[in-house]
C-alpha cells in the first residue's frame, strides 16, 4: 500500500490559486466571496481534506525520474528540493508552449512536489505535452488512461461540503480543481497514446504496447503485435519486454511454444530484478520445464521475487517451506510466507492459512483464526472463501449462528457459479431459512446447480417437478434429472428412478429395473433405498426380508425409519405384532436425534405407562424438548403438566405462555385452555372477554367443551 504523504499546504499551491483568482470575473469573484462567507459559518462541521495518499496503483509505470533541461535554475532548485521555485518556472515556459516543461509539470503534480498532488491537474499537462509529440509525456498520458484514478476523499469532502451549501462546494471546487477529481478509464486512448510514445521508441511504452495487444486493451488480440513490441522492447534492454517474450513462448502465443526459450527470456530479465521474471523462471525450475528441474534454484529466485514484494512468489516460497522442497523444512517460516502474502491480498495465500488454521496446523493454529481468514477472503471476492464462511454461519461453528449472514455469503458465492453454495441458497430458498421462502428462485439456484453436475440439486430439482413446488410438475423433467444423478452413481438418484419405475410414472414400468437400481443402493447402505426396499418387499408378501430392509435402516440411524417402526409396532400393523415396548424403542432412537413428533410421541407414552414404566417428570421433558422445536401438541401438553404440577414444578406462569403458544397455532384443545386461564386469572390477569373470544375459536373448530363453554355465558 502507498505511504501518506505528509500534508502540503496551501501556500505552497498560492501561485496556481492566484493565477485562477485573477482570471475570474467580477460577479464570479462577488459569488466566491459570498460562499465563502457560507463556508465559514459551516466549517466546523465539514471536515479538513485529509493527507493525499500516492494515488498510483502499486509497481505503477509513473516515471519518477526527471530529466536535466537545458536551463539550470530550474533543475537546480529541483534537485535542492525547492520545488515550489521549480513548479515556478517550469509553469510559466510550460504556459509559453514548452512541451519539455509541460511534462515536468505533470510530474511536480502527479508527485505533489511544490503542489498538492493531484493527477487530473497532471494529466492536463501531460496531454499537452504528448500532443506536442513527448514521448514519455504520452507513455504517462497512457498510464493514467488505462488504470483511471478516483479520489474517494475528496469527493467525501465535497460530499459534505455541497449538503451543507452546494453552490459554495461547487464553487470551491471549480477553482481548487478545475480539472475535477477522477481520471475515467479510457481504453482505447490508453492504447493510442501508448503506441504513439512506442513509435517513437521509448522501450517502456513499447512494452506496455505489447501488453494492451496480448489483452486487448483497446484493441484487438494480436500476438504478432505482441511478439514485436516485446522484441523491439527487449533489444533496448526493457526487462517486461523480455518478460514478455518468455510469456509469449511458454504459452505458444502466436508461435509454437518453446519452454527453453521462454527460460530464456525469463532468465534475461530475472537477472535485472524483474519479479514477475524471476517467479516465473521459478516455477520452470520446479516444474523441470525447459530447464532441468532445480528445487534449489526456484527457492532463491522465489526469495529473489519475494523480497521485492511479489505476493505470488512469497505464497510458493512458502509451500517450498512447508514442504521442506529446495530447501529445509521450517513450518513457521511457510507461515509467514502464507500470511504476508495474505496480507498483500494473495487469494490462494489466505484460503490456504485459513485451512492450515483450520486443519490445526500451524504455530498458531485456532479455528478462530481458520474463520478469520475465511472472512477476509471472502471480503476478497474469493467464491470457495464466501462459500465457507456461509457454512459456518450457517452451522455456528467459529462464527455465531446467523442464517441471514449464511444465506449472503451463499448467494454471492453462487452469483460466482460455486455449484454448492447454489444448492445451499436453493435449498435456504425453498425452506425460507434466513430469507423469506421464495420456491421459484429457490429451484431456479438448483436447477443452476444441477446444471453443473450437482447430482443432489438434481434430485432435489425432480422432487420439485413431481410435486410442482417452484416449478411446473414435469414427471418427465424428474425422470430426466434423476437419470442424469443415476448415472452419475448418485444413491438418491437411483432410489428416486427405482420409485418412478415401479410406479411407472413418466417411464415405463419396470419392476426388474427399479429393484436392481435399489440393490444397488442397498449394498452401500442408502438409508431411503433401504426403506424403498422394505415397502416394496412389503408389497410383495415377504414380510420377514422387509422387516430386516426396515431394521437396518432404522439401526444405521435414518430417523424415517425409526419412526415408521415405531409406528408399526405402535398400530401393530402389515402384520406386524403390536409392542407398545419396541415402539418406545424405536420412537426414543428417534427423539434423541431431535425429531419434535418422536419426542412427543414418547413423553405421552412416559405419562400413560404405555410401553415403558410411568414417569411423568421423564414425559415432562420430552414435551419440552418438543414443544421448544415448535410442536403445538407439546406445547399444550406442556401446559397441562405445568398447570397441574404433574412431573414438573406447578407454574401457571409458564402453563399460560406456553398455551398461548400452542392456542396461536391454533390447537383447539389449547385454545379452550387458554379461555379458562384467563376467565380464572392463572398465569395472567382475568380478561372474561379476552376467554370468550378463545372459547369462540375453539367452538368454531368443533370442539363440544367450547361450545358449551360458549352457551353458558
Amino acid at each position: 500500500m502507498a505511504a501518506i504523504d505528509d500534508p502540503i499546504t496551501l501556500p505552497h499551491a498560492a501561485p496556481i490559486i492566484a493565477r485562477r483568482i485573477d482570471t475570474l470575473d467580477r460577479t464570479k469573484s462577488q459569488r466566491i466571496r459570498r460562499a465563502r462567507m457560507r463556508t465559514d459559518s459551516v466549517a466546523a462541521a465539514a471536515p479538513t481534506p485529509p493527507p493525499f495518499a500516492r494515488p498510483l496503483p502499486p509497481r505503477s509505470r509513473i516515471l519518477r525520474r526527471i530529466r536535466p533541461l537545458t536551463s539550470d535554475a530550474p533543475l537546480e532548485a529541483y534537485e535542492n528540493k525547492d520545488y515550489v521555485v521549480a513548479f515556478a518556472a517550469w509553469s510559466k515556459a510550460a504556459q509559453a508552449g514548452d512541451r519539455e516543461a509541460q511534462y515536468r509539470l505533470g510530474q511536480l503534480y502527479a508527485l505533489g512536489q511544490g503542489v498538492v498532488r493531484h493527477l487530473p491537474d497532471a494529466l492536463v499537462w501531460y496531454r499537452r505535452a504528448a500532443e506536442q509529440g513527448h514521448a514519455e509525456a504520452q507513455y504517462q498520458l497512457s498510464v493514467l488512461y488505462q488504470h483511471g484514478r478516483g479520489y474517494a476523499a475528496m469527493s467525501e469532502w465535497y460530499r459534505v461540503s455541497a449538503a451543507h451549501d452546494k453552490e459554495a462546494a461547487d464553487l470551491n471546487l471549480d477553482l481548487l480543481f478545475p480539472n475535477g477529481l477522477t481520471i475515467e478509464r479510457d481504453e482505447a486512448a490508453a492504447f493510442r497514446w501508448s503506441l504513439a510514445a512506442a513509435e517513437q521508441g521509448l522501450a517502456a511504452a513499447q512494452a506496455n504496447t505489447a501488453f494492451f495487444y496480448s489483452r486487448g486493451i483497446g484493441c484487438e488480440i494480436d500476438y504478432q503485435e505482441v511478439r514485436r513490441w516485446c522484441e523491439l522492447a527487449a533489444q533496448q534492454g526493457h526487462a517486461d519486454g523480455e518478460f514478455g517474450l518468455g510469456t509469449v513462448y511458454a504459452n505458444g502465443f502466436g508461435v509454437e511454444a518453446d519452454l527453453a526459450a521462454a527460460a530464456e527470456h525469463y532468465r534475461k530479465a530475472a537477472e535485472t530484478d524483474h519479479d514477475g521474471a524471476q517467479l516465473a523462471l521459478a516455477l520452470l525450475y520446479l516444474a523441470g520445464n525447459g530447464v532441468a528441474r532445480d528445487r534449489a534454484k526456484a527457492a532463491a529466485l522465489l526469495q529473489q521475487a519475494a523480497d521485492r514484494g511479489n505476493a505470488c512468489a512469497r505464497f510458493n516460497l512458502g509451500l517450498l517451506y512447508w514442504r521442506g522442497d529446495g530447501i529445509p523444512q521450517n513450518l513457521i517460516a511457510a507461515e509467514t510466507c502464507f500470511r504476508r502474502a495474505a496480507r498483500d491480498g494473495h487469494a490462494p495465500a489466505m484460503m490456504t492459512l485459513a485451512q492450515l488454521y483450520s486443519a490445526g496446523q500451524g504455530s498458531t493454529a485456532n479455528k478462530f483464526e481458520a474463520a478469520n481468514w475465511y472472512c477476509i477472503a471472502a471480503d476478497a471476492g474469493i467464491a470457495e472463501a464466501q462459500f465457507v464462511v456461509g457454512t459456518l454461519y450457517a452451522r455456528g461453528e467459529s462464527l455465531a449462528p446467523r442464517l441471514g449472514d449464511a444465506a449472503k455469503w451463499f448467494a454471492l458465492a453462487a452469483e460466482q457459479g460455486h455449484a454448492l453454495a447454489q444448492f445451499n441458497i436453493g435449498t435456504f430458498c425453498l425452506n425460507g431459512t434466513g430469507v423469506p421462502r421464495d420456491a421459484e428462485r429457490g429451484a431456479d439456484w438448483l436447477r443452476r446447480a444441477a446444471e453443473q453436475g450437482t447430482t443432489r440439486a438434481q434430485v432435489r430439482l425432480a422432487q420439485l417437478h413431481l410435486t410442482g413446488d417452484g416449478v411446473p410438475v414435469d414427471a418427465e423433467a424428474a425422470a430426466s434429472w434423476l437419470t442424469r444423478a443415476a448415472e452419475a452413481d448418485d444413491l438418491g438418484g437411483m432410489t428416486g428412478l427405482a420409485q418412478l419405475y415401479l410406479r411407472g410414472q413418466s417411464v415405463a414400468q419396470d419392476e426388474a429395473r427399479a429393484e436392481a437400481l435399489l440393490l444397488r443402493a442397498v449394498e452401500r447402505d442408502h438409508a431411503p433405498a433401504l426403506m424403498q426396499l422394505g415397502h416394496w418387499r412389503m408389497q410383495q408378501g415377504r414380510q420377514d426380508e422387509a422387516m430386516r430392509y426396515y431394521r437396518t435402516a432404522g439401526e444405521g440411524g435414518y430417523v424415517e425409519a425409526q419412526i415408521f417402526l415405531g409406528g408399526l409396532f405402535l398400530r401393530g400393523a402389515n402384520g406386524v405384532s403390536r409392542s407398545h415396548e419396541m415402539a418406545a424403542v424405536w420412537f426414543r432412537l428417534a427423539a434423541e436425534q431431535g425429531h419434535a413428533p418422536a419426542q412427543l410421541q414418547l413423553g405421552i407414552m412416559c405419562c400413560t405407562g404405555h410401553g415403558v414404566a410411568v414417569d411423568l417428570a421423564e414425559g415432562t421433558k420430552w414435551y419440552r424438548r418438543a414443544a421448544e422445536q415448535g410442536d403445538r401438541a407439546a406445547q399444550y401438553n406442556l401446559a397441562v403438566m405445568l398447570a397441574r404440577g404433574d412431573g414438573v414444578e406447578q407454574n401457571d406462569d409458564e402453563a399460560f405462555a406456553w398455551c398461548t403458544k400452542a392456542a396461536q397455532q391454533e390447537l383447539p384443545e389449547a385454545e379452550l385452555m387458554l379461555g379458562d386461564l384467563l376467565g380464572a386469572g392463572r398465569g395472567t390477569e382475568a380478561d372474561p372477554a379476552a376467554a370468550r373470544a378463545w372459547y369462540e375459536k375453539a367452538a368454531a373448530r368443533g370442539l363440544a367443551s367450547a361450545t358449551a363453554r360458549v352457551a353458558s355465558g
